[in-house]
């Protein structure tokens, strides 16, 4: 069964950016809830190009050299045929497109790195047959240094005149320029140094190639491109250079402009006399011309000459007159004038651009869509016509831009932004009028679960509905009552909904019920959804008969706070209903127990065994280093785990990682720079540090007993977890339990709930009379009065009043003081004794006082002499 996911709107109504355009256009902008991503195949290695055949076929390669094949008739995935390519580093089988007559000729072009001693990328005709490739016909070839990384390009279109453009990357190595131009021109040094390839004009390389492909497998120059056929320092089959990685590129059939997104350098900032720092671009060409890498970026922003071996710069390049003196340019030194980008944006957020966000970045453009070339009923709407599709590799976003006749945005449509993309790498519409898409992965240079083959649908008519669904329980001993809810279940068209539930030969049609399974076994229980047009369905699993276990970590005494030398009694205790009733009972051997120390207040869970997602995992998943780091094996960077282990011993480290993090940089782990996040604050990027570092921490400890706490600072967390040994054909179950203890001195800003309050930096620094701040769930078992450390000179009087349950709760103690009687920088505040947790309000109050009262810093919580 395919997968559907319904892209889900935040309001009813699409929108684009401009409130001028819509009122300028007749048709409103589509609703994104009419857009469906539909799953074809997921797990796919390295995919790359992909190309949609008639009679409901798909093509797409693989970087390694597979070539794949979907039927959209039988559903079925099967590997179609394969080139034999070398794929180190990002070479590999990079791109692909049909003949424009490929209905009557079946002719299928591929960029490749060929095996061999022969460095070239590859350009070559085949012949699609239903047996696989056949006759291939070599068309051109581009020479190419194979010792040194990077950028390769390789994307293949043809426009609607029928000539073929061709990408090709600057062939660079960039990780010696310190994320500026790599323009080194030391001897030896020439991989190092892109003015050999992309500004260089007897060069293929770094730039888009437009030639007119010929029936015996030729090819010949059209009129039109950035240099004639009669100059021995020029390549006529340049139509544009000046690019350093233009991995995707479109043409518009209509207007006959080419798109394309240039991935651009990693420098976070800008550098006095070295140049500006890295942008990526997404440009348009009306005409041919020069993009100015590596002389220059984004808006023509210039690069110093830099003399790599000194280590100092020299003027900027000028755009209006490029020159190229590299002794490694074997073509022109006059380049023509530089053209700037239409859209460029660094990794910090850009308010040139704001619809771009911030974060790693890897831009790329897509097809230009007009209705009237399609003939599906259900094609995009013609709202779309003329637009052109820009996204961006790393980032996730999808915009349909529609553009002014000089290609300039002035309409930014968001396709589908409450849907998760992973790594779209490209798209092209089919004959159906419906886009289809391939998802690379999160994960560099290895195979993906979510890497797929996709098919966005749009519904013109009814939409189906919107299934959502619960159980509360899909695992447990017989009987077994489970809650089966789907009353959140929407229609975004207003239809009213039925529901028909089958579970184990029986049909119920209620959105919520309860229902006993009282026999043993795994069921299957499948709810449908219908509006009366449409119906959609989903299954689950209930596996009755074995109940999960039950583990606990019991702590004597506060459950909330360690304090450094507390000695902590505690003890695991585990019971499962099965395990218990056999033989040998619970089997202490298969008990984990671990306690671990994190270095930030903040952390949360992370531990191998245990289930909640930490907020560090939580801040990775929500951005860009997925795509580069795995827990554990290789990936463009290095893994969270390899990672951990380098720096276990380092104390210093959550202070350098998470500064890294932020700022960006490489070196230490190769020559891959890693993406700056400026827009991260350092509370967040700590979390993920501290995600990461615990993954290194291993130990085990007695099932009972004392542990003596030693940090300052962070947090301890005790974790058990129970593998039960399963039940007849039913699978074990692992139960967790565990305990988190917090550091008893809280910076004032870690409340989790207040009322006319404001903080930062670790301070609450705006404080007025009716004022409180809270704490969720606060153990006060042997904790004697509660310190606020303040700043005396702020201080203008205030009644702290300390509550439970509520602002107005029951009060355990308080205190009022007044600046005439403060000299110190502590408030002491000695409570009513009280046991267990509740939520705990700190209220303030002087109605005589119309400014702020007091700036925190510090809650500490201090506790009885005989528990220290």
């Amino acid at each position: 069964m395919r997968n559907v996911a319904l892209g889900v709107l935040l309001g009813l109504v699409g929108f684009a950016c401009s409130t001028e355009h819509q009122e300028a256009t007749v048709e409103m902008a589509p609703e994104e809830t009419r857009f469906i991503k539909e799953v074809f195949a997921s797990n796919l290695y390295e995919p790359t190009e992909l190309a949609v055949l008639p009679k409901g076929k798909i093509l797409f390669t693989q970087r390694r050299g597979g070539i794949k094949q979907y039927d959209l008739n039988t559903e079925e995935l099967t590997s179609y045929d394969s080139l034999a390519v070398f794929f180190e580093k990002e070479d590999g089988l990079m791109g692909m497109a049909l003949d424009p007559d490929f209905a009557q000729n079946d002719w299928i072009y591929f960029y490749y790195s060929p095996v061999g001693d022969l460095s070239v990328n590859r350009l070559s005709r085949f012949t699609y047959t239903s047996s696989g490739l056949r006759n291939e016909v070599t068309v051109l070839e581009v020479p190419v240094q194979r010792q040194e990384c990077c950028h390769t390009g390789g994307s293949i279109q043809f426009g609607g005149d029928g000539l073929l453009y061709l990408s090709t990357g600057d062939n660079t190595n960039p990780f010696a320029s310190n994320g500026f131009s790599p323009s080194d021109e030391t001897p030896g040094r020439e991989a190092w140094d892109a003015q050999r390839s992309s500004s260089n004009t007897n060069d293929l390389r770094g730039k888009i190639l437009r030639i007119k492909p010929e029936p015996d497998g030729t090819y010949s120059i059209p009129e039109g491109n950035l240099f004639v056929d009669d100059d021995p320092k020029t390549r006529p089959e340049i139509y544009v250079m000046g690019c350093r990685n233009p991995y995707r590129i479109s043409i518009d059939s209509k207007r006959g402009w080419l798109f394309w997104g240039d991935v651009g350098p990693d420098a976070a900032n800008d550098q006095d006399g070295r140049g500006p720092r890295g942008y990526d671009e997404f440009n348009v060409a009306t005409a041919p011309g020069y993009f100015g890498w590596p002389l220059f970026v984004g808006k023509n922003f210039a690069y110093n000459e830099w003399d790599f071996q000194a280590g100092r710069g020299g003027a900027p390049y000028d755009p209006n007159k490029p020159i190229n003196n590299s002794p490694n340019n074997t073509g022109l030194q006059e380049l023509p004038p530089a053209n700037p980008a239409k859209i460029y944006y660094p990794y910090a957020r850009y308010e040139v651009f704001p619809q771009v966000s911030t974060g790693g970045r890897n831009a790329m453009a897509g097809p230009v869509y007009y209705s009237d070339e399609y003939q599906g009923l259900d094609k995009f709407p013609s709202y779309l016509d003329g637009r052109v599709i820009y996204y961006d590799w790393m980032r996730g976003f999808i915009y349909f831009l529609e553009l002014d006749d000089q290609g300039n945005p002035t309409d930014w449509y968001p396709f589908m932004p409450n849907t998760e993309f992973n790594n779209v790498i490209d798209m092209e519409f089919g004959q159906d009028g419906q886009l289809y898409m391939i998802e690379y992965g999160t994960g560099w240079f290895t195979q993906n679960e979510n890497a797929r083959l996709s098919r966005i649908n749009y519904i013109k008519g009814n939409r189906p509905p919107v299934l959502k669904a619960s159980l509360s329980k899909n695992r447990g001993a017989s009987p077994l009552e489970v809650l089966f809810d789907a009353s959140a279940s929407e229609d975004y068209d207003g239809d009213g909904l039925t529901y028909k539930w089958k579970i184990d030969g029986e049909v119920v049609t209620d959105s919520a019920f309860t229902y006993t399974f009282s026999k043993e076994g795994v069921y299957y229980p499948e709810l449908l959804v219908s509006d009366g047009r449409s119906t959609v369905r989903e299954q689950y699993v209930v596996e009755v008969g074995n109940e999960p276990p039950m583990v606990q970590v019991n702590v004597t005494g506060n459950s909330s706070f360690f304090w450094s030398g507390r000695n902590v009694a505690y003890e695991v205790k585990v019971s499962d209903l099965e395990d218990d009733q056999s033989d040998s009972g619970v089997d202490e051997r298969n008990i984990s127990f671990d306690i671990a120390h994190y270095q930030s207040s903040d952390m949360a869970e992370a531990l191998g065994h245990q289930s909640p997602v930490s907020d560090g995992l939580s801040i990775i998943e929500s951005l860009d280093c997925k795509s580069c780091h795995k827990v554990d094996g290789e990936s463009i960077g290095p893994s969270y785990t390899a990672v951990a282990n380098r720096y276990s011993s380092d104390r210093n480290a959550v202070n350098y990682l998470s500064r890294k993090i932020i700022s960006g940089g490489g070196g230490v782990w190769g020559e891959q720079a890693m993406s700056a996040h400026p827009d991260l604050s350092t509370e967040d990027a700590e979390k993920i540090v501290n995600y990461i570092l615990s993954l290194g921490q291993s130990s085990s400890f007695p099932l009972s007993g004392t542990y003596q706490t030693t940090e300052g600072a962070g947090k301890y967390l005790l974790a058990a977890s129970y593998e039960d040994g399963g039940k007849d054909a039913l699978k074990p179950i692992t139960g967790r339990g565990e305990v988190w203890l917090r550091y008893n001195r809280i910076a004032a800003d870690q409340f989790d709930d207040s009322h006319e309050v404001q903080a930062r930096g670790g301070v609450i620094n705006s404080l007025f009379h009716g004022a409180w701040v809270s704490f969720n769930q606060v153990d006060l078992t042997d904790i004697a009065s509660i310190q606020l450390t303040h700043q005396p000179r702020r201080f203008r009087g205030a009644t702290i009043s300390v509550r439970l349950g509520s602002a107005d709760g029951k009060e355990i103690g308080q205190v009022s003081e007044m600046p005439s009687s403060i000299s110190s920088s502590t408030i002491q505040i000695d409570l009513t004794p009280t046991e267990g947790k509740s939520d705990l309000y700190f209220v303030f109050t002087n109605p005589d006082e119309e400014n702020e009262l007091i700036t925190i810093t510090n809650f500490v919580f201090v506790p009885k002499s005989d528990a220290l």
